[in-house]
């Protein structure tokens, strides 16, 4: 019995021996394959962040080129060479859309979306179980946000020259600050040479106006330095040359819909000039609204005008709480449309008619007054294709002409005497005054300036 015993427990001393040697190679197995496995997935965290650092900063610099109002070519050449040359990062598929395709920010002009997918370097692991690595995607969204801004005057048009022109012998007065995106040539705030990527002056000084104010950025040049005078006399320069782009800070402010506001009621055409006139304007759909005369009321509300002007030269006119939105035909105040899709579109050049702004009485003109519409503050709107021109003079007190005036690509001429509250986010600037205008903030939250940021 004792024999059998011993054979016995050798027996068993040998299968102990031999079960740990397949735990230990199992064990080792799975040692090894989780470690190929940490070192597959650090290497998709690693391509993962890699490619998210290079997305943030191609869709910032796609952003920058849009505020620049550089092409969709030039923006996704930058964001190229922000991925390939500034990240080294090569061998990946990028997408940019302008305006974003996805996300909060769909279908918003201003904002750029990038997307890479990029795939992740074989490892051990991959190369073991024979599969390629794994695809990485990262995505971004970059843009302007609004920011402060005390600028009573930002012309848009980069084509035009001169962007803020004096004409006139008087003065005009800027208590607040001037951007030109003009891109004439000239003489910086030094007299050093400015180039310029259009013929003509950025900013122009002529006869022996002059303009005086807080600040003065000018994307190229000026003909006479000497002309840009500080707001407070002893002040610092106020003029800065060859300053980068500045986007349209109103671009995402929507067309005027039944929805936001708009009475769809057609009231036809208004031409009022006897001096016995007596009566009151309600808002709705008008084809033109000229007032040479009389004594006339406008109800606080949005008033549309479809292919006519708006024409107040004379008579005694009263409206508070008001907005003017000056459009085309083809208008739909349901849907907004075609003017909802105008963009950065610039005007079309053939004959389609369209009306301007002209207003040389001693009007009372004070904004739409509602917090929560999306037109609060503003005065006089018109469609973004619609470049007519915009024409204010007058000699107004404080508090008489209020709010924000906006047109992207016409020109405003400025003349006469007093104070206008008022900011004008327009194409390009003429002054033409003999006398000293102000331009005073309002109080109301007037149009914002834009800096770049991620926003996704």
């Amino acid at each position: 019995m004792r024999r059998f015993s011993q054979t016995a427990q050798r027996s068993h001393s040998h299968s102990r021996r031999g079960t740990v040697l397949i735990v230990t190679a199992i064990g080792a197995a799975a040692m090894v394959g989780m470690l190929l496995l940490i070192v597959e997935t650090g290497v998709v965290m690693d391509t993962r962040r890699r490619a998210q650092n290079a997305i943030d900063s191609a869709a910032l610099a796609a952003a920058q080129a849009l505020v620049r109002q550089m092409s969709g070519s030039s923006a996704t050449a930058d964001a190229q060479q922000f991925i390939q040359q500034y990240n080294n990062l090569t061998g990946g598929t990028l997408s940019l859309h302008m305006p974003p395709a996805t996300g909060p920010y769909a279908g918003r002009y201003g904002y750029c979306e990038a997307v890479i997918q990029l795939q992740s370097s074989n490892t051990l692991f991959s190369s073991f179980a024979n599969s390629l690595a794994p695809v990485v995607n990262a995505r971004a969204v970059a843009g302007y946000r609004s920011v402060s801004s005390p600028e009573m005057i930002i012309a848009l048009d980069k084509r035009y020259s001169p962007g803020l022109n004096c004409v006139g012998n008087g003065q005009l007065v800027i208590d607040g600050g001037v951007i030109t995106n003009s891109q004439g040539w000239g003489v910086d705030e030094n007299g050093s040479s400015v180039p310029g990527a259009i013929n003509g002056y950025a900013g122009n000084i002529g006869s022996n106006g002059t303009f005086r104010g807080r600040s003065f950025r000018i994307c190229g040049g000026v003909n006479n330095p000497a002309g840009f005078l500080p707001y407070l006399a002893g002040g610092d320069q106020p003029l800065r040359c060859q300053v980068p782009l500045v986007p349209d800070p109103l671009i995402n402010l929507p067309t005027p819909t039944i929805s936001t506001g708009v009475n769809a009621t057609s009231r036809g055409r208004v031409q009022i000039s006897s001096t016995g006139y007596t009566g009151t304007l309600q808002p709705g759909i008008y084809s033109e609204i000229n007032i040479s005369g009389g004594n006339v009321t406008f109800q606080p509300g949005i008033y549309v005008i479809t292919g006519g002007e708006l024409k107040i030269t004379g008579g005694n006119v009263v409206a508070n709480g008001v907005m003017f939105y000056i459009t085309l035909k083809d208008y739909n105040p349901a849907t907004g449309l075609p003017d909802s899709q105008d963009g950065e579109t610039l005007p079309p050049t053939n004959n389609a008619q369209r009306g301007g702004i002209t207003v040389t009485s001693n009007a009372t003109l004070r904004a739409l007054n509602n917090p929560s519409s999306p037109f609060h503050g503003m005065l006089f709107y018109l469609r973004r294709i619609n470049d007519s021109a915009v024409t204010v003079a007058g000699n107004a007190v404080s508090g008489q002409v209020v709010g924000t005036i906006y047109s992207k690509w016409s020109q405003l001429t400025l003349t006469g005497q007093g104070v206008f509250n008022t900011q004008f986010v327009i194409g390009n600037v003429k002054w033409s005054g003999n006398g000293d205008m102000t331009l005073s903030p309002s109080g109301y939250e007037f149009a914002k300036a834009g800096l770049v940021y991620l926003v996704e």
